[in-house]
């Protein structure tokens, strides 16, 4: 398929669908799906990869670090601020409501969220809309390396990419677990003083090889790793990464980082185009990701009490079509105007020829 790295849209459609299954099991008491916190790291590692095909040759070149930065900022911006305001607007409306306390200094909390900068103050670290705490690592990471890609040689980067896995199991062994990041100083949670700095390391990991991985397949050393059950095979493993209960031992959790997450990525990469489905799940993810806590968050607090379990499961399954449908809603009116938009500055700007059989779209 022109342009695309097909196969890898419906593992990261998948991959939100899982993420949104979390937490639904979450507030149903459920431990199924106890470890889709991993799809965040599947989620660096791929946009490692695709904006390495998409821009890596041309940012290599140097001097285009602002021009990247403006446009990661115009593509991840805009549906980010549409969701920290349902966010707020839930928050607002539930507190007026007598339903839930609102946080302290909301306004404060809502402007760091717009600058994509953390609240360190104890609890979430993106209180209004909690599961998008990952694109503050994404941005801020995508950002850095649009002005240091051009003394990233293949060796430097596997060097870098190798302290950062070091890292990354230091401390996972430190905090005696993976999931970390998206809270801080909050017992509750199992979040130290330093559990969003400890997220850093999983960002740290999974970015860059995701760069390395993307240069090693467009050089054409990872073309034979292929299979002819791709479109199946990567959302059951996907599923069944994510399906234990939680409390495994992080070893479980490092493994599917450092070793299954790469192969999927290479296999979805050498898997021959995509159907519709996994085209309209990869339109609908980054919605899906940016909207779900917001809609999940007034639905527990506004679930009825005394349902029974198959009602319960309704309720949150209403939940989960109301989702899908403001994503696709979003994706029609703002994601998809945002990435044409992009798209015209591609255009406008000089062709630059891309190392590799496929040329990727941003993520």
């Amino acid at each position: 398929m022109s342009g695309r790295l097909a196969a890898l849209d419906g593992v990261r459609g998948v991959a939100a669908l899982l993420v949104m299954g979390l937490h639904i099991a979450g507030y149903l008491g459920s431990p199924l799906l106890g470890h889709g916190y991993l799809m965040v790291d599947l989620f660096f590692l791929m946009s490692g990869f695709v904006l390495s095909a998409g821009y890596g040759q041309r940012l290599a070149a140097g001097g285009q670090g602002v021009w990247f930065a403006g446009k990661r900022i115009a593509r991840l911006y805009p549906l980010a601020i549409v969701g920290l305001t349902l966010g707020a607007a839930a928050a607002l409306a539930l507190s007026l409501g007598g339903l839930r306390p609102l946080e302290d200094q909301p306004l404060l909390l809502a402007l760091l969220a717009a600058l994509f900068l953390p609240w360190l103050g104890g609890g979430l670290v993106v209180p209004f809309n909690g599961p998008v705490w990952s694109l503050q690592y994404e941005l801020w990471i995508n950002l850095a390396w649009g002005f240091v890609a051009r003394w990233l040689t293949d060796r430097r980067l596997a060097v870098l990419t190798g302290l950062a896995a070091l890292a990354l199991v230091l401390v996972v062994g430190a905090n005696g677990q993976f999931d970390s990041g998206f809270a801080n100083n909050d017992p509750a949670r199992s979040a130290g003083p330093f559990s969003w700095l400890s997220g850093w390391t999983r960002v740290a990991f999974a970015f860059p090889m995701g760069i390395l991985l993307h240069r090693l397949w467009a050089a054409g050393r990872l073309g034979a790793v292929t299979s002819r059950l791709t479109p199946w095979l990567l959302p059951l493993v996907l599923l069944l990464i994510a399906l234990p209960a939680p409390g495994l031992t992080p070893l479980y959790d490092l493994a599917a980082v450092f070793l299954l997450f790469p192969l999927l990525v290479v296999l979805g990469a050498n898997a021959a185009g995509g159907g519709r489905l996994q085209a309209l799940l990869g339109r609908l993810s980054y919605g899906l990701y940016v909207l779900h806590g917001p809609i999940l968050l007034l639905f527990k607090t506004l679930e009825p009490a005394g349902l029974t379990l198959p009602l319960r499961l309704g309720w949150y399954g209403l939940a989960a079509i109301l989702a899908i449908a403001a994503a696709a809603l979003a994706e029609r009116w703002i994601d998809r105007p945002v990435r044409k938009w992009v798209a015209r500055r591609d255009a406008a700007e000089p062709a630059t020829a891309l190392t590799g059989p496929v040329q990727a779209r941003s993520a």
